[in-house]
């Protein structure tokens, strides 16, 4: 969270209007007891942007953004959090403080030393311990020299549950402090180190303090990589691994090459490529954005060459060129990583794929061509059409001009009805979708109906959360966005503090879970009956739950079986035959709610 207390957070937005704010950003028509408008977020005829007086929200059914007050702020201003509460608090006339939480400067700085001294604990398991010679190892196979490991400052977390806890308690070092900055767990009955058998990868801020740590297991844990949980110090999405080193090389150039992950990143510095940076596990933010721009004029993406690099590498263009960034995509060779491409070809074949990298118009072209073969007028038109929303976000007029002559030139299309298209055209995370797809593609939401319908119910009256707690428990729900929204909702509820979708909103972490709350909370108002939907969904979200609970208790007997643990195997078929013949528990059917049919 921002150092901004929840109790300023909630003043201010109890004392804001969201219909007054979004009011002087769009022209509002009333809509009933709602607005209406043309959304601010991608171009349309029609309006679709709905403003929700009673919940304080706004919804677009068109490309699915939503949230609250501070959401859109956030959205149309490229604002961060603490920066949308200060700009609407000042607006609505409540002072916060530059740093409210009780965290004073001076305390940033311990958080920050110590994370410096866990740094320094790390560095020394690599370098002096008996498993860190395997891990070195590890890293020079990988093509990480000793001189890129101390550039990066690369780090081990030893074997065990309490290495780093025990360490530090022996230098004054609590639990407490540790939990502070992400480095320790609180489980049921003791805390337990984040980071066990890892290297470790310190992230610096741009000031060069150690903020968070990212991890890649050296065994078959999972996941893979683990990055730092959001702290005081470090916010996820708001810095570049490798900048703090790069920066000079980036300035010097003029150019920054992004990569997806910390080995594309070493490797390559190892190789002599400077000038590289990667995001956080996550994709490109516009933080990070910002970030490039202080140093580079143009951004060369050089993601994985497989679809999910492809899907980066796409929203990743969009984003960059918002922020007056000239972007270039190195094509790597299908199926291979920068990391391996280096250490199979060498630095200067890699310098040269970065020198032939590709204008973004000319990868989008290539791209749509291969998506939709232009065999027919129909797959000529969806081929300019994946391409247009991107154009439509370029700053210079002029080339933006240039570039729809050369679509409809390569597409044989009429270049006035590919100008006229374009002004139609929607924001990539939506027109490069299926239609049918456009709604669920802008949150981070795979359930199916049940949990999405419970979680929509909850929303409209919470009362009904208590309800469902006598039937399910909260890991019950499998999906995870959703099941952040309902800790949220039961976590209000346990300090008897009000629960509206906005409030709701603005303690979740991910702007994509606010524009689910927005489309959820229209979803259950289109339910007649909800006292017996709700039943329905609890009945099927428990029974769902318990599927998914044997699948597990058969994984674990037959890995019993085959390690022939006999009494494990016999203790686990015991369980699994108590789920087999339980019956679930359903609600209590016909319970008065506020919300209720």
């Amino acid at each position: 969270m921002p150092l901004i207390s929840e109790t300023t957070i909630d003043q201010v937005q109890a004392r804001a209007d969201i219909v007054e704010l979004i009011g002087r950003y769009v022209p509002l028509k009333r809509s009933g007891r709602h607005f209406k408008a043309n959304c601010p977020f991608h171009r349309e005829k029609t309006p679709s942007f709905m403003v929700n007086t009673d919940k304080q929200i706004f919804h677009c059914f068109g490309c699915g953004v939503g949230g609250n007050i501070f959401s859109f702020l956030m959205q149309h201003d490229r604002l961060t959090f603490p920066e949308a509460v200060r700009q609407l608090a000042d607006h609505v006339g409540i002072h916060v403080p530059e740093d409210e939480s009780g965290q004073s400067r001076g305390a940033q700085e311990e958080l920050a030393g110590l994370m410096e001294k866990i740094c320094r604990y790390f560095e020394r398991q690599l370098l002096e311990s008996s498993k860190g010679k395997m891990a070195r190892g590890y890293l020079e196979r990988r093509g990480v020299s000793g001189r890129t490991r101390e550039r990066f400052r690369i780090g081990l977390a030893p074997v065990g549950w309490n290495r780093l806890l025990n360490a530090a308690n022996a230098t004054g070092v609590s639990a407490a402090q540790l939990e502070a900055v992400g480095l320790v767990v609180q489980g049921k009955t003791h805390s337990y180190d984040r980071f066990r058998n890892r290297l470790i990868f310190p992230i610096f801020d741009i000031r060069g303090r150690v903020v968070g740590f990212g991890g890649r297991a050296l065994d078959d844990q999972e996941p893979k990589y683990l990055n730092s949980p959001e702290t005081a110090l470090y916010t996820k999405g708001r810095h570049l691994f490798g900048l703090v080193q790069a920066k000079d090389a980036i300035l010097k150039a003029k150019t920054a090459v992004v990569v997806e992950g910390y080995f594309d990143c070493a490797v390559l510095v190892d190789a002599g490529v400077l000038n590289v940076v990667a995001p956080l596990g996550t994709a490109l933010t516009a933080d990070q954005a910002r970030l490039l721009k202080r140093y580079a004029e143009v951004v060369v993406l050089a993601f994985d060459a497989d679809a999910a690099g492809e899907q980066a590498t796409l929203r990743g263009i969009d984003l960059l060129i918002e922020h007056g960034l000239d972007v270039r995509i190195a094509q790597l060779p299908s199926g291979v990583d920068p990391d391996e491409y280096v250490r199979a070809e060498g630095r200067e074949q890699f310098q040269q794929l970065l020198e032939q990298s590709s204008t973004l118009f000319d990868f989008l072209t290539q791209t749509a061509i291969q998506r939709f073969p232009i065999r027919t007028s129909e797959h000529k038109v969806r081929a300019a059409q994946f391409v247009l929303p991107t154009l439509a976000k370029m700053p210079n007029a002029m080339l933006r001009s240039e570039y729809v002559r050369l679509l409809a030139e390569r597409l044989h299309l009429d270049e006035q009805a590919v100008v006229q298209e374009m002004t139609k055209s929607q924001p990539r995370s939506v027109a490069d979708r299926p239609a049918t797809e456009r709604r669920a593609s802008t949150v981070r939401s795979t359930a199916h109906g049940p949990e999405r319908l419970l979680t929509a119910l909850v929303l409209d009256d919470p009362l009904r959360w208590r309800v469902a707690q006598a039937t399910i428990r909260l890991e019950d729900m499998h999906d995870p966005a959703l099941r952040a929204i309902l800790s949220v909702v039961g976590a209000l509820e346990s300090m008897e503090q009000p629960v509206t979708p906005a409030r709701v909103i603005s303690r979740l972490s991910e702007a994509e879970q606010g524009a689910l709350v927005s489309e959820l909370v229209t979803l259950a108002q289109s339910v007649t009956a909800k006292d017996e939907a709700l039943d329905d969904c609890l009945r099927r979200v428990k029974a769902d739950a318990r599927k998914r609970q044997r699948e597990v208790l058969r994984e674990q007997i037959r890995a019993a079986e085959a390690a022939g643990r006999e009494q494990d195997v016999q203790q686990l078929l015991a369980v699994y035959q108590q789920y087999l013949s339980a019956v679930p528990r359903t609600a209590h059917a016909g319970v008065a709610t506020s919300g209720g049919g």
